[in-house]
């Protein structure tokens, strides 16, 4: 079938309306790429031995030939976090007010549903959400109410290394999910592009367990 829409238009109109399939694409040289949906959003994408966004990072660059559309495979486990047009468009900044700045029509049609993020945001008492990329961290949430509140989560930087060792150590690969329990805090740390993706709150009796609040937001995807 011959295409000359682009891997954005074809998202949008033929995708995120089915809200969960499998789009596989090949371009002018017979390369074939996947793309998967869930809930009307981007949670992985393949191609040859690549995952992600490094298999973005390549189908983006392609002049599409082919498209077929399928039914979402049993067992996709997502890697893809940000929203759709960051992740077509990987120089896209977004302005200080979080508004995107381009491609209208795409951000118009998208999905009406909120990020992951945010909803990981809505967990009840969250006090702190991080990227953690080998030796540093990045905060994308931090629930204090002031300043001086902020917690300390420098220690997950050394956590993680920690499990990331064992793993390649005993030949698991990259652990999808880890959790840490202590007198004072509760953590949870999903893969999150070969690094992870880390919540902290502080423990509430009257609060459900962290882990079974992530996994919910992560089941609803």
């Amino acid at each position: 079938m011959a295409m000359e829409q682009s891997l954005e238009e074809i998202i949008r109109k033929e995708c995120l309306p089915l809200r969960d399939c499998m789009l596989t694409i090949t371009d002018a040289n017979g390369e074939a790429a996947f793309l998967y949906f869930k809930e009307g959003e981007l949670i992985e994408a393949n191609y040859a031995a690549l995952w992600g966004k490094e298999a973005l990072a390549q189908i983006v660059t392609w002049k599409l030939a082919e498209r077929t559309i399928a039914p979402l495979p049993l067992g996709i486990k997502r890697s893809l976090w940000d929203q759709i047009e960051f992740l077509l468009n990987p120089g896209l900044v977004a302005t200080a007010s979080g508004k995107i700045p381009s491609l209208p029509s795409f951000a118009v049609s998208k999905s009406v549903s909120s990020s992951p993020y945010d909803r990981f945001k809505e967990i009840p008492g969250l006090s702190r959400m991080v990227q953690i990329d080998r030796d540093k961290e990045t905060v994308l949430f931090d629930g204090a109410a002031n300043p001086g509140d902020t917690e300390n989560t420098e220690w997950l930087i050394d956590f993680a290394d920690r499990v990331k060792s064992v793993g390649d150590t005993l030949g698991f690969g990259l652990c999808e999910k880890w959790t840490i329990d202590t007198e004072r805090y509760q953590a949870v740390g999903l893969n999150h592009h070969e690094n992870f993706l880390a919540l902290l709150r502080r423990k509430d009796a009257y609060q459900d367990d962290l882990e079974s609040a992530v996994n919910r937001v992560v089941d609803a995807n």
